[in-house]
């Protein structure tokens, strides 16, 4: 967050202090509390009006995305270590499946070695192999929020801006343990992997994020083989 709120102009809450407690293993962060409901929460309640307002706003955000990735060449979680998605989990630190990437093909091949690594057969992480540098292929590298959930989106009616017909609703954005700089397919596919298709959310998500359709499909199969 203290990144996210130096480099872009996208919403996070303030971070006040962050300290470790070595004797159990755990790290902390004190920021600002918000005292707002989430997007998931009120997003059935809301005018189409007023998710064009929020949708428009979070389009906004996505395109700080490659300013903040311009001199980033390598696949890597934002404090430049191992990767911190599920799909790359691993009970210890493995290189060749969970450390920053140089080039999509390791990226590729990562995945792939991540499913001989939980004893899967081999034979179909030959077969990722030879599928994946099809799909994956001539991306650049984007700085990724990694989790984006309408439950991780924070809002706020600000009363100061109220028309007739609408309110004018303010956003913070949540949950950035995740981010880091990944392919430019990876945000839009992690948020249509994460649907419930509980609302129609999943509907606007075309408005905030360009679509990668072929890239969606092979990284859902993924993640459930990889990590369900």
């Amino acid at each position: 967050m203290l990144f996210v709120r130096e480099m872009t102009k996208v919403p996070v809450p303030r971070v006040y202090a962050l300290y470790s407690n070595p004797q159990i293993g755990k790290n902390y962060i004190v920021m600002e509390h918000i005292a707002r409901e989430t997007l998931a929460k009120l997003w059935a309640s809301l005018t189409g009006a007023e998710k064009e307002s929020i949708v428009a706003k979070l389009h906004s955000y996505n395109t700080t995305r490659s300013y903040t990735s311009c001199h980033h060449q390598v696949t890597m979680s934002i404090d430049k270590q191992t990767l911190l998605d599920e799909i790359f989990w691993t009970q210890h630190t493995e290189a060749m499946i969970n450390s920053p990437f140089i080039t999509e093909a390791a990226l590729n091949k990562a995945m792939a070695w991540k499913y001989t690594h939980d004893s899967r057969p081999h034979y179909k992480a030959d077969f990722y192999c030879q599928c994946l540098p099809h799909i994956f292929c001539g991306h650049k590298l984007m700085f990724t929020h990694g989790d984006c959930q309408h439950k991780n989106i924070m809002i706020q009616s600000d009363p100061q801006r109220m028309t007739a017909n609408n309110r004018t609703l303010e956003i913070v954005i949540l949950d950035w343990e995740k981010s880091g700089w990944y392919p430019s397919y990876w945000e839009y596919c992690l948020a249509v992997c994460a649907l419930c298709w509980d609302d129609d959310w999943g509907l606007w998500i075309e408005k905030m994020l360009d679509l990668f359709i072929s890239e969606v499909s092979w990284l859902q199969i993924l993640r459930l083989e990889l990590w369900s």
